[in-house]
């Protein structure tokens, strides 16, 4: 079925040679030097329908008497499509008797969707790693941007939650805050590295208020609550005697972003520090600790050519419960090792990656069909890329002991090795991979990724998956 749909698509795109290009600014760029400026008179916003226009011009560089280059326009244009709202953003210009007026338009997509679920967790194709149900999503509650959620499925990790997030809102106070509340049963990675059946129930909530303090630069505080228990209950792997623990965790968070697009980056870098403790209030049981600092860059080059780059670091302070370590092989992966499932206390992450178009993204709209105007300027193109990928996990000396267990057969649960930060539950101290893909730019799903990736033995593995890699 997978090469079908990418056939599919590749016919689509070759006979596409007579679709419009993406947007007028791209058009006027290539005629116009890129040093001209331009003083913009009025901002003209067409095609919102239900979206308010504050939600654009908040997102832009560019202000009524602002004096703009190509870049700077095109810059800004990209940012109204990050915004996940429209399917395409155009510009174009007009004048009037006090200069010239931009004109935003911009095409709306669905934004109440009855979202079926289902899916195979952590990557794993296997009929027991399927999930199944229902969610339903409002991308622009209120014509705000404001995203609401409610999903529960069945199935593997099994799960409820309900979710509300509002962008902007205290008007030049520039506040956001997001709410969540859940409902999960996991299967423990740890006990699923050696495909022991060990389950966390969980329940829960959460609240984030923070600050925008420019386009760029952000910073939040978030309270989590949680309550979780072991099916069937391990000695020794709750840090509560009791066997539940209740996990109070605080989380202090700055962004700096300054990508251009945000499913699909080609200039600007991406940077996220974020501090956590769980445990307050002398809790004598719970008390642990985590820095997490992740940092992405993007480079245009010729040809329309992207250069990418991501360092990610994990370090964590104290005595770390079962439940909350970290791994390769299940939201992290390093291509090449793809299904290798690892585990540690700290965790480091490189990669680097070479983007280019192959086939230019085109839009096309259906006709006479019950979409309306929400099956107008549908997107569709081919990149391609080349990656390496380059990472390592370690474990404090002090909670080595929560290591040395055995299986119920007696075999060493994690056997233990020194790696170049520190013990390891795997002989290898990097994992290192590189290879090439296809990245399908499509509508609603934004990119499908198809990539031959190689470990650093030669052994080839093929990956599915959605979205950019970072």
């Amino acid at each position: 079925m997978d090469r079908k749909i990418v056939f599919l698509i590749v016919l689509l795109l070759a006979a596409g040679s007579g679709w419009p290009l993406p947007a007028k600014a791209q058009e006027e760029e290539e005629k116009a030097p890129r040093e001209v400026r331009y003083h913009i008179a009025d901002i003209r916003i067409t095609g919102n329908r239900k979206t308010d226009k504050d939600v654009i011009l908040r997102e832009m560089k560019t202000h009524v008497g602002d004096t703009v280059t190509l870049d700077m326009l095109q810059y800004d244009l990209r940012r109204i499509e990050s915004l996940g709202l429209f399917s395409r953003v155009q510009m174009g210009a007009e004048q009037s008797e006090k200069g010239m007026v931009l004109v935003i338009d911009v095409t709306e997509q669905l934004y109440v969707i009855p979202w079926p679920i289902i899916y195979f967790n952590d990557r794993d194709y296997r009929l027991e790693k399927l999930s199944f149900g229902a969610a339903l999503i409002h991308m622009n509650f209120r014509g705000k941007a404001e995203n609401v959620q409610v999903a529960g499925w069945l199935g593997y990790n099994p799960g409820l939650y309900w979710s509300y997030l509002n962008p902007w809102f205290g008007g030049e106070r520039r506040i956001f805050m997001e709410t969540k509340f859940f409902l999960y049963r996991f299967r423990n990675k740890s006990f699923d590295i050696i495909d022991e059946k060990v389950t966390e129930k969980r329940v829960g909530a959460s609240v984030r208020l923070g600050k925008r303090f420019t386009l760029k630069n952000s910073a939040s505080i978030e309270f989590d609550y949680s309550q979780l228990r072991l099916d069937p209950a391990v000695p020794g792997q709750t840090l509560h005697p009791d066997g539940t623990d209740r996990v109070p965790t605080l989380r202090l968070r700055f962004i700096r972003n300054s990508r251009d697009l945000a499913w699909y980056p080609s200039r600007g870098i991406f940077l996220r520090a974020q501090y956590s403790k769980s445990g307050m209030f002398g809790d004598q049981f719970i008390d642990y600790s985590r820095l997490r600092f992740d940092f992405r860059t993007y480079f245009p080059l010729p040809r329309k050519m992207i250069f990418a780059m991501r360092f990610n670091v994990d370090l964590s302070q104290g005595i770390l419960p079962i439940y909350d370590r970290l791994f390769f092989g299940y939201d992290y992966r390093v291509r090449g090792y793809f299904p290798i499932r690892v585990e540690g206390e700290n965790r480091g992450l490189f990669s680097t990656e070479l983007r280019f178009p192959l086939v230019p993204v085109r839009y096309i709209s259906l006709e006479n069909t019950r979409l309306g105007a929400y099956g107008k300027n549908l997107e569709f193109g081919i990149s391609a890329s080349f990656f390496f990928d380059a990472g390592t996990l370690w474990i404090q000396k002090r909670n080595r002991e929560f290591y040395d267990m055995t299986t119920p057969g007696g075999e060493p649960l994690h056997p233990l090795h020194s790696g170049v930060f520190g013990l390891q539950t795997r002989p290898e101290t990097w994992y290192r991979g590189f290879g090439f893909g296809l990245l399908f730019h499509l509508p609603y799903v934004r990119i499908l990724r198809v990539e031959l990736a190689y470990d650093a033995e030669l052994n080839r593995e093929l990956i599915f998956d959605t979205g950019v890699a970072f």
